[in-house]
Parts: C-alpha cells; structure tokens; sequence
C-alpha cells in the first residue's frame, strides 16, 4: 500500500475537540500500516475544503474525521472524482456512520476498517443534491448523504446546534424545547416534475440514510445505494401526539401510523405559503431558507467502506453518540 496517498480531514471542533485527537491518532495508525498521509485539517471548513480541492487529484482517498457536517463537507469535495471518501465517526451524532454500521469513536477500530477497504472494490453511493432558489448568502448549491430536513426536525436541530447541553441529549433537549410553541407548517411542492401540490404538514424529510437527530430511524427502508430518495411526511397530528411520536421513531415503528406517508422520489421542490420562512438542514448543518430543489446524484460519491445489509443495522439502537 506504500503507493497510496490519503487525505486527512479533521474537524477541530466537533465533539468538543474529540475529533482532532481522534483524527492525529488515526493518522499515526495510517503512517504505521504504510499509507502516505496528507493532513488537510484546518481551522475552518472554507480553509479546510480549498486545501483538500488543490491537492485532490494527487489522492486516493480523503478520510474525514468528525460528525455528519463533516461527512457531508468530504463528499462535496470528492463528489463525481475517482477519491473514495473514508469516515472515521467522531462527532455528536454521527447518524450516517450509524447508517453504514460504523464504529464510533474507536480509532483503531476505524482504521483497520479504512484499511480493508483499500483493499476491496469501489463502491459507490449516492448524494443529496441541494439547490437554493435566489439566496446569496449560502452557496447555491451543496450536498448532503443522509437527510434533507424541511419541518419541525429542521427547527429542532437549528436549536439543538446551539445548545451546551452534552452531545448525548442535545437533540431529545431541544425536542421539548421546540414543542410547545409549533404548529404545522403550510408547503407547496412538487414532485418529480409533477403538479404543485399544497399541504400542512409536521414533519417534511428527504431522506437517503433514513436515520437523523442521534439514531431516529425516520424512513428504516431507505438504502444509501438504491438511486432513489424517500421523501417522508407527517401530517395531521398536535403537540401530545407528536410527544409521543418520536419514541416510536428510534425503533422504527411510526411507519404504520396514518398520519406517516414515506414515498419514493427522485426530485423535490419545496416552499412555504403565506410568506413565512424557514432554513432548510441536511446531516445537520443549516443549508438554505425554503424555496429550494433537492434532487438524488446517483452513485455520486465512492466510499471507503463496505455496505451493511439491511438486517446489520435493523436493531440499531438510539441515542446520540
């Protein structure tokens, strides 16, 4: 493996600083196993994404160290490029890790799974292409790999990032924080090209993961694989009953409720009616406000690493790591 050239990309601040010490110690393991290293960890993502872009090609893979955003930021640099995108799990949710059956905070663990992967074929997975509609102040477009979050889970993770209290309940935390002044929000979509549709609606989630907020399984059937998004909707029920929704969504069992609608959709448009506003979230990271486009990349990035069947991570137990 002496000819392998790996990138390595530590956020500094995700779990409060967990992941630099976890990122410099893979890179140690990385080094001793034969691996040419290239640490591209930087102060900022900005810093961060322009150093790993200039040397790209030079790569076999970039190894991202951190949470979802973190993930989300390596598959936007190696989206559509022959680099293989590798994460070792380190941040407060570390919801897609989950969704490949990843080992959390375990650096050895994490590189002995980089290093079979060397060693085995490309597999490739797909990516959540996001498109704002007239808003300068984010980028215009930005990928995502787990979720696209619409509704009151995108309130309650706008909350939850601002919250000090410890990673393990922020998002339970913030849930119960956001509760008691919701309502239903009030959309217009369209779907797949189709008519624009208008409807109230709790929860609005675009999903290829399936798992989001420390091990929800909002959609249990989504495949990260399969070139398909599941577009999920919750409708039709108040505050007590959305209490006890989100229980039922960590072992997967809402999906028999009436008020759940999961269905498979390659492109969505979506808006809010009446002029309110809301900022969309993608693997926990604000994106941009409502207008916008999300739409599936298929097989847009190749992973350093090997997919779980279905039944690996069925049992998968909640909470965030």
């Amino acid at each position: 493996m002496s000819r392998l050239r790996v990138g390595l990309l530590a956020n500094p601040t995700a779990a409060q600083g967990a992941a630099h010490r976890v990122g410099r110690q893979v890179g140690h393991l990385l080094r001793l196993a034969g691996i040419s290293v290239v640490d591209l960890s930087a102060t900022s993502a900005h810093l961060a994404r322009a150093r790993a872009e200039e040397i790209r090609d030079s790569l076999t893979a970039l190894v991202v160290v951190g949470g979802d955003g973190t993930v989300s930021l390596g598959a936007e640099i190696v989206a559509g490029s022959p680099v293989r995108l590798g994460i070792v799990p380190a941040g407060s949710g570390n919801d897609f890790a989950r969704a490949l059956g990843l080992t959390i905070n375990d650096p050895e663990e994490s590189t002995r799974a980089l290093l079979h992967a060397l060693s085995r074929p490309v597999v490739t997975i797909d990516a959540i292409e996001i498109i704002a509609a007239g808003e300068q102040a984010l980028p215009h477009r930005s990928l995502a790999l787990g979720n696209v979050n619409l509704g009151f889970d995108a309130l309650v993770n706008a909350r939850a990032n601002g919250s000090r209290a410890r990673h393990t309940v922020r998002y339970a935390a913030s849930l119960m924080r956001e509760l008691p002044a919701f309502t239903p929000l009030p959309y217009w979509m369209e779907i797949d090209g189709g008519e624009r549709i208008e409807l109230d609606a709790t929860i609005l989630t675009l999903c290829s993961s399936g798992i989001f907020g420390g091990g929800m399984r909002i959609a249990p059937e989504s495949r990260i694989d399969d070139g398909t998004l599941e577009l999920v909707t919750v409708s039709g029920i108040g505050r007590s009953q959305l209490l006890r929704f989100f229980p039922r969504v960590y072992r997967g069992t809402h999906t028999a409720l009436e008020a759940v609608d999961i269905q498979p959709v390659r492109e969505v448009t979506v808006g809010l009616r009446h002029g309110r506003s809301l900022r969309a979230y993608a693997d926990g990271e604000p994106r941009s406000l409502l207008p916008l486009t999300a739409r599936v990349l298929p097989g847009a990035v190749r992973l350093l690493a090997e997919l779980p069947d279905a039944s690996e991570t069925a049992d998968d137990s909640g909470g965030a790591q």
